[in-house]
């Protein structure tokens, strides 16, 4: 929830339930008023908590290519898709692969504000037929500055390949400036390092973001960096992440490091379903804000739910932040 009233606040409940159990069957007076002043003194505590999340849409579009099956959906399958944002409670998103502003709106709604990447606005870095667009969908009571989108491939000045979006959002109580991006890398490096195209370019590309991240420490600004990274960075032998630790100038945060993924899809294999469960993330968070204000899960699909409708090959990543 945007703002939760927490019960019992750092108090728990199994340590009043533990206090219970230690007085007895029949507390005695003293112990009774002890209970319930505590019970009632906690409740009155409101913390912040506001919920962000990433999400790789797959070809979400609204005018659906037959190179692509899997952009091709129902009013059905919108509507199973925003049943899963609502589910999220989610006040920012980080979207990836949209090709339009219509189509996200249709999943998170008319509550939201779309920031769609600085690439749209350019058609020769665009496609013919559907584009991989990140981008952010914002809730419209957060206060939001939208800088320039910026390329990581800057000196590839016609690549077609996804920019990073850029906003900054008022958040936090009391509130304050974090710096966001929504990024897609390039696909084919998942893993261990090699000599080929994809695991070069997710090289430029990171080199990139290691250099925003180092603007940020250098101007002494909180960031998070939201998406689809196409690599398994929380592997302990992640070459990428060891180069972003080792070239930022404040060691970032992975705060996906421990979050456990099962997230089971349907992939189209020559016009058959094909159903997949992933068990290693490669959509991920990454922020100079303390690790502990954040309580990190992957939003799972109900297998039903993955067989009847044309969901998305990635599940949702949601990231709570508590003040």
């Amino acid at each position: 929830m945007y703002e939760n009233e927490t019960f019992f606040c750092v108090l728990s409940g199994k340590f009043l339930i533990k206090l219970l159990a230690i007085s007895g069957g029949l507390m005695n007076q003293r112990i009774t008023r002890t209970l319930i002043f505590l019970m009632l003194t906690f409740s009155t505590f409101s913390s912040y908590a506001i919920t962000l999340s990433t999400w790789n849409m797959e070809w979400l579009t609204l005018s659906p290519s037959e190179k692509f099956r899997s952009s091709d959906r129902s009013q059905q399958d919108f509507e199973q898709l925003n049943f899963y944002f609502s589910q999220s409670n989610s006040k920012i998103l980080a979207f990836q692969e949209v090709d339009s502003k219509e189509a996200i709106q249709k999943i998170v709604g008319n509550d939201y504000k779309i920031f769609l990447s600085d690439r749209s606005l350019n058609s020769k870095l665009q496609f013919t037929d559907i584009n991989q667009y990140t981008g952010f969908a914002v809730h419209q009571s957060i206060p939001v500055i939208d800088p320039n989108d910026f390329s990581l491939l800057p000196k590839k000045k016609t690549s077609k390949l996804r920019y990073a979006t850029y906003i900054v959002a008022d958040i936090g109580k009391p509130s304050r400036p974090v710096h966001l991006l929504s990024v897609h890398l390039k696909s084919g490096c998942l893993g261990q390092k090699k000599k080929n195209y994809s695991c070069s370019t997710l090289k430029q590309q990171t080199d990139e973001v290691i250099e925003w991240i180092n603007s940020r420490e250098a101007n002494n600004e909180e960031y998070l960096i939201l998406g689809d990274f196409n690599h398994t960075l929380a592997h302990p032998r992640s070459w990428l992440w060891k180069n972003i630790k080792n070239n930022t100038s404040d060691t970032p945060l992975l705060l996906t490091e421990d979050t456990k993924a099962r997230c089971t899809v349907k992939q189209w294999k020559r016009d058959w379903p094909k159903y997949t469960t992933f068990t290693r993330l490669i959509d991920h968070g990454i922020t100079n804000i303390t690790k502990h204000s954040f309580q990190v899960m992957q939003q799972q699909f109900m297998e039903s739910d993955v067989k009847k409708y044309q969901l998305s090959d990635h599940c949702p990543i949601l990231f709570e932040m508590n003040d």
